[in-house]
């Protein structure tokens, strides 16, 4: 029974792993340091129910206790992987909040058509599949966290593109900033020459 029960055991670590890792990450996500204390009172429930199964007597208590520490878990993971997209969802708006659509458009056109969709789909996503609290063997917590670490490496993505999109930037205000130059300052000047000129070759007409 006891080599049973390491099995069964063992057969939770890969979503024990994926957990701890979506909970390290909402952690590092959080820039405020306001991590909640939901996923940590789930895994503790999940070891509660862990350490239960150790010392049940009849392997359907035991297989009870594994099943009900799976559950515990799977709720942490989806506590945790709701908080890691919010807070990375967020940290990317952040970042790109500084340009315009038209510059965003221009330098980082995969944003609209592609990535700002799926930061939408992957926290909805997620957030639907913690209310329902199913269980989906075409849509598991694993894969859902698969997800997450795509969200992850969009976010890497835009830090990548940011110096393309600040250069954009800055030389879109300089053509600005020469333009206003050329309207407001030069502009006016050649004016008033001109309407010298004419004046004076008027003036000498006459």
């Amino acid at each position: 029974m006891e080599e049973d029960f390491h099995k069964k055991l063992n057969k939770l670590f890969p979503l024990y792993e994926a957990v701890k890792s979506a909970i390290i990450l909402a952690e590092n996500f959080d820039e405020k340091r306001e991590m909640p204390v939901a996923p940590m009172n789930q895994l503790r429930s999940a070891l509660d129910h862990i350490f239960k199964a150790v010392s049940a007597n009849q392997d359907r208590d035991c297989d009870y206790e594994l099943k009900e520490a799976e559950e515990h878990m799977t709720r942490a993971g989806y506590d945790a992987l709701e908080l890691l997209a919010g807070n990375v969802g967020a940290d990317i708006i952040v970042k790109l909040q500084p340009y315009d659509t038209e510059t965003l458009t221009t330098v980082f056109p995969a944003y609209f058509r592609h990535i700002k969709p799926k930061i939408t789909a992957i926290r909805l996503s997620i957030a639907n599949r913690r209310m329902e609290r199913k269980d989906d063997v075409d849509k598991s917590f694993l894969a859902y966290f698969g997800e997450i670490k795509e969200l992850i490496s969009i976010n890497a993505d835009v830090d990548k593109i940011i110096p393309s999109l600040q250069e954009y930037n800055n030389k879109k205000e300089k053509e600005e900033r020469n333009k206003r130059f050329w309207q407001y300052v030069i502009g006016p000047i050649l004016a008033l020459i001109i309407a010298g000129l004419f004046a004076y070759l008027g003036w000498n007409k006459k």
